[in-house]
């Protein structure tokens, strides 16, 4: 199923999406930015199967951490450095979405785009959990 930008997704479909469909069109639209898609329900629907998944926040974040040092030729030639954790872990479903993202990466510059998607996905859980830990602290 294409993934519309302009369409609202209810959590159990962000949840289902292939998000690996999001890299088809590329990583970077006209003006060189991340397509919408992308930016929008991409991050969303990542952030939440990121969170399902039960992938621990430091995890990801020794992930992103190792993604914005290397270049794409390293992340190209051994993605393991990346997924190697996720999927020893148990969680080959965030670590294929990662893996197609960097194969989807046809330069340096589609692949900074890529990792400056990892980080909004990882604000968004960031986000996600502070907001979550508001609303339970503000319950009697």
């Amino acid at each position: 199923m294409p993934i519309n930008p302009h369409r609202d997704y209810t959590r159990q479909e962000q949840l289902a999406l292939d998000l690996t469909e999001l890299f088809a069109e590329g990583l970077r639209d006209e003006e060189g930015r991340l397509p919408l898609a992308l930016q929008g329900i991409g991050s969303a629907a990542m952030a939440m199967q990121v969170e399902e998944a039960g992938v621990p926040l430091p995890m990801f974040n020794r992930m992103l951490t190792t993604a914005n040092e290397i270049s794409l030729e390293r992340a190209g030639a051994m993605p393991e450095e990346l997924v190697e954790e996720l999927e020893k872990r148990g969680f080959p479903q965030i670590a294929r979405i990662v893996r197609a993202g960097i194969a989807a990466c046809r330069d340096e510059d589609d692949y900074r785009n890529f990792v400056r998607w990892l980080i909004q996905v990882r604000n968004l859980i960031v986000f996600r959990a502070q907001a979550l830990r508001h609303r339970t602290s503000d319950q009697p």
